[in-house]
């Protein structure tokens, strides 16, 4: 692809979700793709990526969205980890989404892998809420099943970095932003509906409940956590809308490990919340 001269926009600050509106309405690219601030793109893997794309393009087979790698950088521990798609993906080719394999719970797709024909984008009219944060998740969700044809490149591009204090999973900024978080959580549920989904293309339903029951369980992890009275009321009623808005989702995601952990006696939402403290550290991902 041709190189384009680079342009900083400068407008107030509207989150996360505002950035990307904007971003894509003056984008010029054939491809977009989000670079959050604390991130970097290693220069030799995002050639490779480009000039997947470039050939893509030229033959014809450009695919609507582009998967890579990417790269954990835990800050504070100064270590990484490679966030590897290889096991359900099929590499060195454009696919169809029923070639899409299930991931499993570590190994789900995240907005840092992705990248998107920016006219896909563009005719879904996405506009993300502006002056919240985590509508990271409806760019990736919202998009999915209008993507036909994808491709998968076994490099990481992306370094995503982690532990840094102030971050939007930060744990204190959880607590004062989880009213946002559980938003745009109902705002996923609502928006699709999966049964058609499963009716239609199974593999695409699958890949986006997986999602979907990660953000549930981030969601009531973090307000087992906070573990207030008022906390513990929030999540009953998030897990009764999804139960009410979206019932097929529901099914899928009372089966995951939370939602059997989902229990009203406090012994159940202490050992949750434990484990969910426990496999953040593990993982290294606070």
């Amino acid at each position: 692809m041709t190189a384009t001269a680079q342009r900083a926009i400068d407008q107030a600050n509207a989150n996360w979700g505002g950035a990307v509106n904007h971003g894509l309405e003056l984008a010029r690219g054939r491809y977009f793709k989000v670079l959050d601030s604390d991130d970097y793109l290693e220069p030799l893997a995002l050639r490779l990526v480009l000039d997947v794309l470039a050939k893509a393009v030229a033959e014809d087979d450009a695919p609507a969205m582009l998967i890579a790698n990417y790269i954990c950088d835990h800050l504070p521990s100064k270590t990484r980890r490679v966030m590897r798609y290889d096991k359900f993906l099929p590499k060195g080719r454009t696919f169809g989404r029923e070639e899409v394999g299930k991931p499993d719970v570590a190994r789900y797709l995240m907005i840092h892998a992705c990248w998107y024909a920016t006219e896909t984008l563009r005719a879904l009219d996405l506009v993300l809420p502006t002056g919240t944060s985590y509508t990271d998740s409806l760019l990736l969700l919202h998009p999915m099943p209008y993507v036909k044809r994808l491709r998968y490149l076994d490099v990481e591009p992306y370094f995503y970095a982690i532990g840094r204090e102030g971050q939007s999973f930060d744990v204190e900024v959880i607590k004062a932003h989880i009213d946002q978080q559980l938003a745009i959580t109902r705002r996923a549920i609502d928006d699709v509906d999966y049964a058609a989904l499963f009716a239609r293309e199974p593999r695409c339903a699958l890949l986006m409940a997986g999602y979907m029951e990660c953000m549930m369980n981030v969601s009531t992890l973090n307000l087992f956590l906070i573990g207030t009275r008022e906390a513990v009321a929030k999540n009953n009623e998030l897990w009764q809308y999804l139960k009410e808005h979206n019932p097929v989702l529901y099914q899928y995601v009372r089966r995951s490990w939370v939602g059997v952990m989902n229990r009203r006696m406090r012994l159940g939402r202490t050992i949750s919340a434990q484990l969910f403290n426990w496999g953040k550290r593990h993982f290294k991902l606070e």
